[in-house]
């Protein structure tokens, strides 16, 4: 044997000789290895932990005194792996590292070691001393307030919410990973310098966020802040938020001052979108109630000038007000905002179709042909196209081409310079020289509709065989847009 390693023998044989009574009145797990990693000493707690004795001097195992052990992702260390080998080996120095170990019986349990290593009286290692406790209930509570944290980000990320904590005497405010997708940070500390708040938050409600700060921060206020404010992006976009949290004070009575708000952020944009919406439609919806009273108004007033009796006055309204029904039916879709307008999502064809309906059936629906390009109607237009493909249609099946057994009825349009040019044709009728309605409300109807909602222009032929009828209305006093596309 050479002399460094009798020295290092005689190190380890020191230790060997300490008071055994001393180490096994101590509450931690100790053991000592020498130079070539055999136990050479062990206490009272590191058996009753371990679960069983080790053999002094044991060449196997070595290092390690614990049936298995495992690190806490659960990969397997074997015991020349430990860092009690290392410590032997090289002199490293370990201080509450954790592992799982597990005993003979199946139990198992978390243990923080801490580790020197023992050196000769010419400096060489000649051994480690390894210092370990059962930290299981600690590391269990770990686990259970990591799980708890991670739920709490879970939710606070769901419902698109984030904390926060500025601190008044450094003008800093630390916002958490959630909170800095809200506000658009790259960071989590943001200096709230002028220049720093400016740029962030908009500029119409920088003079709310103070003066609600100011108050959340008052001697005789409860601490508690609450604001709805626009942030800028990253991308310069601008998100709502709803912020809100409690300030935390030091002192009491005059001595009393703010030092920190303690505080969350919510994006609130869809909320606010919807309100926006939700103005947008009642002012739709209030815009078009008046609307159509005036019509139902108008309608009534002219088919009682006209009507010869109760009857005809009830039978005229009935079908009236069911084309504006049917109509005010297909502009429903319209309530819902696309972009920046309102759009009904209703075209020329759709809304004809709608009214020939009663008449698309049996011997009619091969005498009645509809054909032009798309046509989206916006919701002005709606109505006055009902009512008038009403009474044209309506006046065909009681005196024209659809009260004939062969009579045919034809509608088409096209677009020409901007200008929306409609054509009503009526074929196969008996000779007729004038309209039993041209001096009613038909008549009045479709000048009112067409000249003056519409600013365009109608005028009647007569052919041998039926009625011809030409309207024309600027496009853009009809739809909203063209697309071009023929729809037969």
């Amino acid at each position: 044997m050479s002399q460094s390693a009798a020295m290092a023998d005689d190190a380890v044989a020191a230790l060997v000789q300490m008071d055994q009574a001393v180490l096994d009145a101590l509450p931690v797990g100790i053991y000592l290895c020498d130079s070539e990693g055999r136990i050479v000493r062990v206490n009272r707690a590191a058996i009753e932990m371990w679960g069983r004795q080790p053999s002094y001097f044991d060449s196997a195992p070595r290092f390690c005194g614990s049936f298995k052990v495992e690190t806490l992702d659960g990969i397997a260390i074997l015991p020349d792996a430990t860092p009690m080998a290392h410590a032997v080996r090289s002199g490293a120095r370990f201080d509450n590292v954790e592992a799982w170990v597990e005993n003979p019986d199946g139990r198992r349990w978390v243990a923080s070691v801490t580790i020197r290593p023992l050196f000769d009286a010419r400096g060489r290692n000649s051994g480690a001393v390894n210092c370990f406790r059962d930290v299981t209930q600690d590391y269990e509570r770990r686990q259970a307030l990591l799980r708890q944290r991670k739920q709490f980000d879970l939710a606070m990320a769901a419902s698109k919410m984030g904390t926060w904590r500025y601190t008044m005497a450094d003008n800093i405010c630390v916002y958490d990973e959630n909170a800095q997708r809200l506000y658009g940070l790259a960071q989590a500390d943001f200096l709230h310098d002028d220049e720093g708040v400016k740029a962030k938050f908009h500029p119409d409600d920088l003079d709310l966020m103070w003066s609600r700060i100011a108050k959340a921060c008052a001697t005789g206020g409860d601490g508690r802040y609450e604001v709805e404010y626009r942030v800028k992006q990253a991308d310069g976009a601008w998100r709502w938020l709803s912020a809100w949290g409690f300030v935390e004070f030091e002192g009491s009575g005059e001595t009393r001052r703010p030092v920190a708000i303690t505080g969350a952020s919510r994006d609130i944009s869809a909320l606010v979108e919807a309100g926006e919406t939700q103005k947008l439609l009642i002012s739709e919806l209030n815009h078009r109630v008046k609307n159509l009273f005036a019509v139902v108004g108008g309608i009534v007033t002219l088919t009682a000038r006209t009507a010869t009796s109760a009857k005809a006055l009830a039978s005229a309204l009935h079908g009236r007000l069911g084309a504006l029904a049917r109509a005010h039916e297909l502009i429903q879709p319209g309530l819902r905002p696309q972009g920046a307008g309102v759009h009904t999502g209703v075209d020329l064809a759709g809304l004809i179709g709608q009214i020939f309906a009663p008449y698309s059936v049996s011997h009619f629906a091969d005498r009645i042909s509809v054909a032009g390009p798309v046509i989206a109607l916006c919701p002005e237009a709606v109505t006055g196209m009902a009512l008038i493909f009403h009474e044209l249609a309506t006046n065909a099946a009681k005196y024209g081409a659809l009260h004939e057994s062969g009579g045919t009825v034809s509608v088409t349009w096209r677009v020409n310079a901007d200008i929306l040019e409609l054509s009503w044709r009526e074929a196969g009728c008996r000779p007729r020289t004038a309209d039993p309605q041209h001096k009613g409300f038909g008549s009045a109807l479709l000048r009112r509709s067409i000249e003056s909602q519409f600013g365009g222009a109608i005028a009647y032929s007569w052919n041998d065989d039926g009625l011809s009828i030409g309207m024309t209305a600027p496009l853009a006093r009809v739809s909203e847009r063209y697309q071009g596309a023929d729809t037969l």
